[in-house]
């Protein structure tokens, strides 16, 4: 019984995730920022929000059908790729903040 639960829980979880993959790939902002940020960001979100979709949409599809073999490894892949758009989308926003950090030191010194 206790096993049933947990899966009723994560099948909320997981679909409040896939919502707002769909959030970020059809609306390419933040919801949880400002209106204020620039729209240079949009690819990257949208690519979370695809990731967002392919992680937890293959879990989702795991916990109902509970899939075996073929279809199984088929799943974990979607999960594989999601993750590592994911880290993908890490190595981007930390390579635009650094450069903007070093744009900001620029202005900086030519403005004194």
């Amino acid at each position: 019984m206790a096993t049933a639960y947990v899966q009723i829980i994560s099948l909320v979880l997981a679909g409040l995730a896939l919502v707002i993959g769909a959030w970020l790939l059809i609306v390419g902002k933040r919801p949880w920022r400002g209106a204020d940020e620039s729209r240079a960001l949009a690819p990257r979100v949208r690519l979370l929000g695809l990731s967002y979709i392919l992680v937890f949409g293959s879990a989702m599809i795991q916990v109902i059908a509970q899939p075996t073999g073929y279809q199984a490894e088929v799943l974990g892949a979607f999960m594989v790729v999601g993750g590592m758009i994911v880290i993908l989308v890490v190595y981007l926003e930390a390579r635009a903040t650094r450069l903007d950090e070093h744009e900001n030191r620029l202005d900086n010194r030519l403005r004194s």
